[in-house]
């Protein structure tokens, strides 16, 4: 299992039935029943190509793993005590959220891009945001967010870059910043740039000097 999944499955709890939805090739789960950390998996993909892989890899636990081609939640018959969602961008996550007729308790979510809209929809629907943070693997930045039921207040911040990133400045997040940075600093500079995104920029690079600092 590589580094982004191994992160990712030191996020998942335990309890009674565990699903990952979108579980490419079946790795997380798989280590989730061999840890026990669960005593039933589901395992969910919109392809029942993609699935098969994750059914061959999981098939030494028999009745332990249900295997459901779905699009999302919709062809689940038991709610997961807990779900991970990862590997797709965060409006994904957040229509696939909004779609269920019921939620998990407990969410594990990583999603690769629009993370506020992920964090905006969880504090609206009642969870609070216990995790969340930017980590780094084979020069990919990605965010990990886990949040159960409860209620929680975010600032706009916290919203667009993440709690713990604002509280603990890990290493993943200050260098993703500088490389944004960077970027942004380029943009103002270039002179083929229009003059609206030269301003954008300047707006989100003071944004980022105060965080920085």
């Amino acid at each position: 299992m590589d580094g982004r999944l191994d992160i990712l499955f030191g996020l998942v709890g335990n309890g009674e039935t565990f699903a990952d939805i979108g579980c490419d090739h079946g790795y997380v789960a798989e280590r989730v029943l061999k840890e026990n950390k669960f005593e039933k998996v589901i395992i969910s993909d919109i392809s029942a190509k993609s699935l098969q892989k994750a059914i061959d890899l999981l098939s030494p636990f028999g009745n332990r793993v249900t295997a459901i081609v779905s699009d999302g939640f919709d062809k689940f018959e038991v709610l997961p005590d807990e779900v991970m969602i990862a590997g797709m961008g965060g409006e994904e996550i957040v229509k696939i959220l909004s779609n269920a007729m019921s939620l998990p308790k407990r969410l594990v979510l990583a999603p690769q891009k629009n993370s506020d809209k992920v964090r905006r929809f969880l504090v609206l629907f009642g969870y609070k945001i216990e995790k969340d943070f930017t980590f780094k693997d084979r020069n990919k930045f990605y965010d990990a967010i886990v949040a159960v039921e409860g209620v929680d207040e975010y600032s706009e911040l916290e919203y667009l870059h993440g709690r713990d990133n604002l509280l603990n400045f890990p290493d993943a997040f200050k260098e993703k910043l500088n490389l944004e940075r960077t970027m942004l600093e380029d943009i103002i500079a270039l002179s083929t740039a229009s003059q609206t995104s030269k301003e954008d920029a300047k707006v989100r690079l003071e944004n980022l000097r105060k965080i920085l600092k």
